[in-house]
């Protein structure tokens, strides 16, 4: 009797300790999931990063440095980016954290006050991730934790920039066709330049506008963005010059008679509207938007009404201090068309 009681007790820890690997080995490799946003599809999953003691970096003296319009308040930012999560989950997208899918270069997230704006590090298309180079010294090395946990969850990378010295802070994903990629303060032109000559080996057309280099107009999504594929917004003030880049030529054109021609209607944003973000939401899915509900003008509201969009509305306060967008806080990882 005692040898069989023995036996039992023998095979439950062995038993234990397989679904303990077995747990392991799950969170150290990802699932292999599907990825790759090249259509305005349902948002299915997310990239994000709930922050943590990494705030304490930023104080009176230096939040500037640190690319803050202020300095947090770091409870009310922290339980604000998990309501944000909350909703994420309520609308069915699977939300991925990405301390659990990093573990060589955990360390480095405690120095990254701005590791929480991570749509800012990538984009992901059906071939990969395109990894940004961001800009130093306040973002410094992101790239190389997200990069880890995108391996983890089993993203191939599709472009990286290695070595030289520039920054490179995302583009937009437009179709399996077209990025669209913004001369921004967070980028340099040799690395546009470098990006837009290998990513057309994969890509049929780049389209390049500069901006003013100004922080209001940091990212691409500052200055435009979709809501459905034929609805968007946009800033046309800060189109300063528009190109289109294909394998074989560059042409100067009119970005809105262009998207027009594609059979996108743009609806244009004040200067006021801009300033407060108003082009950078996350869609849910064609036509459904998550956005701060403090972006839009009452005007622009109502005419995205008569269009049928739907706003899923978010009120933030202590996420203002670091000047980005619901947007800026999600990476987004997969869209499927139903």
């Amino acid at each position: 009797m005692a040898i069989i009681e023995n036996y039992n007790k023998l095979r439950r820890v062995l038993d234990m300790g397989c679904q303990i690997e077995k747990l392991s080995g799950e969170k150290k490799t990802g699932s292999n999931i599907a990825y790759g946003c090249d259509e305005l599809g349902k948002l299915r999953s997310v990239l994000v990063h709930t922050p943590g003691d990494e705030l304490t970096l930023v104080n009176e003296s230096n939040y500037k440095h640190w690319l803050y319009d202020k300095v947090p308040d770091i409870t009310g930012y922290i339980e604000e980016h998990k309501r944000y999560q909350e909703i994420l989950e309520s609308n069915g997208i699977k939300v991925y954290e990405l301390a659990d899918n990093v573990e060589e270069n955990r360390d480095m997230i405690k120095k990254m006050p701005n590791i929480t704006f991570l749509h800012d590090t990538a984009v992901i298309s059906r071939k990969g991730a395109l990894l940004s180079k961001m800009r130093p010294p306040a973002r410094e090395n992101e790239e190389v934790v997200v990069k880890e946990a995108l391996k983890t969850l089993g993203i191939p990378i599709l472009n990286e920039f290695n070595g030289g010295e520039g920054f490179f802070e995302g583009c937009l994903l437009l179709s399996k066709e077209t990025i669209f990629v913004a001369d921004t303060e967070r980028h340099t032109y040799p690395f546009i330049r470098e990006f837009i000559s290998n990513i057309l080996s994969e890509f049929d057309e780049v389209i390049y506008v500069r901006t003013p280099k100004a922080r209001r107009y940091m990212h691409p999504d500052t200055v435009f963005n979709r809501i459905r594929e034929d609805l968007a917004l946009a800033y046309l003030p800060a189109f300063e010059e528009t190109c289109l880049f294909t394998e074989d030529s560059r042409e100067r054109i009119d970005f809105k008679k262009f998207m027009q021609e594609k059979d996108m209607n743009i609806i244009p944003v004040s200067d006021s509207e801009q300033s407060r973000l108003a082009c950078s939401f996350v869609p849910l899915e064609s036509g459904t938007i998550f956005h701060y509900d403090v972006a839009l003008d009452q005007e622009t509201g109502k005419r995205l009404a008569r269009e049928g969009v739907e706003i899923i509305p978010f009120h933030p306060e202590a996420l203002l201090a670091g000047g980005g967008s619901l947007r800026c806080h999600t990476l987004r990882l997969c869209r499927r068309k139903k």
